[in-house]
């Protein structure tokens, strides 16, 4: 039989009855758009998370510390060892101290970390206000966070820029090469920038003004590879070397795997309405088949093959199922849509940042169509079947 005459047929009997195949569509209209949105949901919170952990070149750096050893050190030596491996950019340092910020003839603890740009920068930290420190040895310049300042008032961030402060700067056994606590007195900067962060208070400085004074022994090391791809051949000799390495891509997996459950569970949901759907698929093939018995006796009787038959009532099935589906695949993303604009709404009336918290991969969309085809014509295997085994002497007999 022709195809586009069975197509037509198709949308014919559909029409026939407007009312039984609208509510049809709407029950697979709901089951899709419920997955879409749900699902959506997850792609975006988990988008979200996996971009702050990965910020910047994140998957292409490794984090480098020597974990609780006492035989293993970060000084140049090592440090040069790290640098000369094939794979290996560039390595940019960070010493962890402690500090107490004098104010007012009081102290306030603080921590208080030598650094470079470079190493704030792949760390995230960037300036609200002011500039990074300069990296010249003879340079007493600091970054500070919002916490800090707290310890002045209230005031806005850039009116403490050139402000001098004075810290005594404590040196753990850990940093120094006698592996002996070492305190700094009265030690002076100026504040060049403030970078925004709730975290306890925090100072961030040129490392070159501690590292004559702690024999060059850094608490940390961010490596920046050249290919990532080659970062776990990277990593292995870089604890060969006796170091602990930590890397972001075994973060971002296991948020994948923990939002991987997420999905299978809000997705699970969605399901829930989409066997209704199916049932209800069934229930109105299986009805449109027991009203048009003398029908499809009739077409037997002119001709029509039993596939021809199986192809007329999957086609009607195959039509529910994909026009269903593409209605719930832009009714859900619309309702993502709306949703996601209000709370951005919200979130910017109380001080806050707009976000994404919706997202719909295209391949996820296409899934989707196909998943209500594929449910359409699971559901259309039955009727058609019936149909095509209608007894036409039988139905001529009692009809």
């Amino acid at each position: 039989m022709d195809k586009f005459f069975l197509l037509k047929l198709a949308f014919k009997n559909l029409w026939m009855h407007k009312l039984r195949t609208f509510l049809t569509i709407g029950g697979i209209l709901v089951g899709i758009a419920a997955i879409v949105f749900l699902i959506s949901f997850a792609f975006g919170l988990e988008k979200i998370v996996t971009e702050q952990v990965s910020q910047g070149d994140a998957f292409k750096l490794i984090d480098v510390g020597t974990g609780n050893s006492d035989i293993v050190f970060l000084n140049n030596d090592s440090v040069k060892l790290i640098q000369d491996l094939p794979n290996v950019r560039e390595v940019q340092l960070v010493i962890n101290a402690g500090a107490k910020a004098k104010n007012n003839g009081g102290t306030t603890d603080v921590a208080f970390y030598s650094t470079s740009n470079q190493y704030l920068e792949w760390s995230g930290i960037r300036p609200i206000v002011g500039n990074s420190f300069s990296e010249e040895k003879s340079a007493r310049e600091i970054l500070v966070n919002t916490s800090y300042l707290k310890i002045f008032g209230d005031d806005k961030p850039e009116s403490f820029l050139d402000k001098e402060v004075i810290f005594d700067i404590i040196l753990s056994k850990e940093t120094t090469p006698n592996k002996k606590p070492k305190i700094l007195k009265d030690q002076k900067f100026k504040i060049v920038g403030v970078f925004q962060n709730t975290n306890p208070a925090s100072v961030y400085a040129n490392y070159n003004q501690l590292a004559a004074d702690t024999g060059y022994i850094f608490s940390q090391a961010k490596v920046e590879v050249v290919n990532k791809n080659e970062i776990d051949t990277t990593r292995k000799q870089i604890e060969n070397l006796g170091f602990k390495t930590q890397y972001v891509g075994d973060t971002v997996n296991q948020i994948n795997e923990v939002f991987a459950i997420f999905k299978i569970i809000l997705g699970g949901f969605g399901l829930i309405a989409m066997i209704v759907a199916a049932l209800g698929m069934l229930n109105t093939l299986t009805i449109s088949l027991l009203e048009r018995m003398r029908e499809v006796a009739l077409m037997k009787m002119l001709g029509m093959m039993r596939k021809d038959i199986r192809r007329l009532f999957i086609t009607e099935a195959l039509i529910l199922g994909f026009v269903g589906g593409g209605l719930g695949l832009i009714i859900g993303n619309v309702i993502a849509k709306i949703i996601n604009s209000l709370f951005n709404t919200f979130a910017m009336q109380a001080g806050g940042e707009a976000l994404n918290i919706f997202y719909l991969p295209w391949w996820f969309a296409v899934l989707a169509v196909l998943f209500s085809l594929f449910v359409a014509f699971t559901t259309g295997l039955y009727p058609s079947y019936r149909a095509s085994r209608v007894n036409v002497l039988d139905v001529m007999r009692y009809e």
